[in-house]
């Protein structure tokens, strides 16, 4: 594939070659061309009257008739001048055939210093000095003809280039109209070949330096310093395209604009390689920098023969051919869009290379569009490089930014687990003081009071004391025990409290001839039922069943528990049921053990109702929810339990 793409290539420089050798023509025709311009005639002259000659003054001899422009007489001026080359150039035209308006001659690619004659009257030059060097050859002028020097006839324009004998001496072209028609062409030049070229390059002059001070704080962002040097050389290679006069030596000078730019081209492909990252990239620069001063070598030795540097031009766009191919094989490889583009990019590049190629003047092939397209084409290579490392830049903000805001998402989540998790390591060690008070307090109780109560019972049956006596003792010892049970950690489990109670009310019921039925479901822990709920629910319990054995005369107790709901809440239900005389409604009002067993209710966030069946017998009912409303009901805690 390769092969077939480097065949292609070398068949492309053939053909324009071949087209270049076709287009390059001796003009024939009319002498003077009339143009129709909205403004008036316009007169281009085609041929005119060429003299080799360094008089200061229109020369009388030496006239030869020439096509015109011609952009390339050092080789002839070499061959007949010592030191500073010289030519002049003669036309004539008819003042009438262009209206009574104002007229200027309006020319562009003179080489390089000019001077301007109206028969035989010097009224322009682009020079203050004879000996300072202009650069006139991409400058266009307008210059006004004094109606005072015109005749109503024949009148003879002139006009004189001058040039240093190592740089290029060349006439361009000649256009004689009104003042607007000329004017409107020299507008358009002058904003093509001077102004546009001006301004985007001392843009992209200002933006490489930038870019280099970029680099310097990024040394690893190779891209930064290949852009930078992109942009420098490219605006010391087009300096030249806008510049009248030059800045230091003439030589020198002349020799930094020609050879910077085909370190301007090794380094916008270096920017390509680095920055699409292709493989062996660093040995692809390598090739190119040297390429590149084989080309420089390869133009000096021409140079130095007198011959014409048109292969080096050519070679210059076989390189970026070259590197072309490379690049379409990435392209093809990778899919990247930014790959396509830079290929597109320079495939245009080269285009317009070869279009400047041919507008060179000791190459002459085209006038093509009637300027050149490198000193935009340098800043668009610049400016596209810069976009698409801005893009990237960009991404890898966006990249960074959304890094930051993961990253702070995962704080924020460690933040709140540690919070999390030293809450409840706090909250553990909590509980463990609880556990281990509670386990004190059960200890205390159970050595200490529990045996003190146990020893007087059995003195008091010892002493065969009265019932009442040693039932208030039994008594006692069945609440300590119920105490005791509500400190033991139950996790919220009602069944496993249920069962305490009635293991410890057990034997009072019995001894009271009362039996006792259980129907106890599954239900689900109440996780905020603690010890200090568990203490209320097993005291309104027993306060329940206190009552039934004082007053009931019931012979059956059923204890019940399951799961209910009540207003769309979630909870169980605890219901004791017996087979008693029941109660007139309203006749324990004000009884303080029911109005304890309705506060202990709400302390538990629940509801307690207390009914008497018609059949006989009393219905305690007490709902208590999953999920206790935030609120602050047991506040008469210690009043209760004092």
């Amino acid at each position: 594939m390769i092969a077939r793409l480097i065949c292609l290539l070398v068949l492309i420089c053939a053909a324009t070659l071949g087209f270049a050798a076709l287009a390059q023509t001796t003009p024939s025709g009319p002498a003077v061309i009339v143009e129709d311009h909205p403004e008036g005639p316009i007169l281009r002259f085609s041929r005119a009257e060429i003299s080799l000659s360094r008089s200061d003054a229109v020369p009388d001899s030496g006239w030869a008739a020439r096509g015109l422009p011609a952009l390339w007489l050092s080789d002839e001026a070499r061959a007949q001048q010592d030191g500073d080359l010289s030519a002049w150039v003669r036309a004539e035209f008819d003042r009438s055939s262009l209206g009574n308006e104002a007229i200027s001659v309006f020319t562009e690619d003179n080489r390089e210093r000019l001077s301007v004659f109206v028969n035989g009257v010097n009224i322009f030059r682009n020079y203050s000095s004879d000996q300072k060097l202009m650069l006139g050859w991409n400058q266009p002028y307008l210059i006004p003809l004094p109606e005072a020097l015109l005749k109503p006839g024949r009148n003879e324009i002139a006009l004189r280039v001058e040039s240093g004998n190592k740089h290029a001496l060349g006439i361009g072209t000649i256009s004689i109209g009104s003042q607007n028609a000329v004017g409107a062409i020299y507008q358009r030049q002058y904003f093509a070949r001077i102004d546009a070229p001006k301004t985007l390059n001392w843009i992209m002059l200002l933006l490489s330096v930038f870019v280099f001070v970029m680099w310097l704080g990024r040394r690893q962002e190779r891209e930064l310093l290949w852009l930078s040097l992109t942009g420098i050389l490219w605006f010391a290679r087009n300096y030249h395209f806008f510049a009248e006069t030059v800045p230091f030596d003439p030589v020198l000078f002349q020799q930094i604009t020609y050879y910077s730019v085909y370190f301007a081209v090794a380094c916008s492909l270096a920017f390509c390689a680095e920055f699409l990252k292709l493989r062996h990239r660093k040995q692809i620069i390598f090739a190119m920098f040297a390429i590149g001063l084989l080309l420089s070598v390869s133009r000096y030795v021409l140079t130095l023969t007198d011959r014409t540097d048109m292969a080096s031009s050519v070679m210059t766009v076989v390189l970026f051919g070259t590197f072309l191919v490379l690049l379409l094989r990435h392209s093809i490889r990778t899919g990247s869009a930014e790959s396509w583009m830079l290929l597109v990019l320079l495939s245009l590049a080269a285009t317009t290379g070869i279009h400047d190629i041919g507008r060179i003047p000791n190459i002459d092939w085209w006038t093509g569009a009637g300027f050149h397209f490198q000193p935009f084409i340098g800043f668009f290579l610049f400016m596209v490089f810069m976009l698409s490392l801005a893009r990237r830049f960009l991404s890898a903000l966006s990249l960074v930014e959304e890094t930051n805001v993961h990253l702070e998402k995962s704080v924020t989540e460690a933040t709140d687990a540690l919070a999390a998790s030293q809450k409840a390591q706090r909250e553990m060690e909590v509980d463990r003081a609880l556990e281990t008070e509670r386990e004190r307090l059960m200890r205390e109780m159970h050595d200490g009071i529990g045996s003190s109560l146990v020893t007087a019972l059995a003195v008091a049956r010892k002493r065969n004391d009265p019932a009442p006596t040693i039932k208030t003792l039994q008594r006692a010892i069945s609440d300590l025990k119920i105490t005791v049970d509500s400190l033991a950690p139950v996790e919220g489990d009602v069944v496993t409290l249920l069962a305490n109670i009635r293991h410890r009310m057990e034997q009072e019921l019995t001894e009271a001839g009362i039996a006792s039925i259980w129907k106890v479901e599954d239900c689900d822990p109440l996780e905020w039922m603690d010890a200090s709920h568990s203490l209320h629910l097993l005291r309104l319990l027993q306060e329940a069943l206190s009552n039934i054995l004082q007053h009931a005369k019931a012979t059956t107790i059923t204890l019940a528990c399951k799961p209910d709901s009540f207003e769309r809440k979630a909870g169980l239900r605890i219901s004791i049921l017996d087979d008693g005389t029941g109660f007139e409604p309203g006749s324990r009002n004000g009884s303080k053990g029911l109005n304890f067993m309705y506060e202990r209710a709400a302390i538990l966030h629940g509801l307690l109702t207390i009914e008497s069946e018609n059949r006989g017998g009393t219905a305690v009912s007490l709902w208590l929810p999953q999920v206790p409303p935030s609120s602050d009901l047991e506040r008469k805690l210690e009043k209760l339990d004092g």
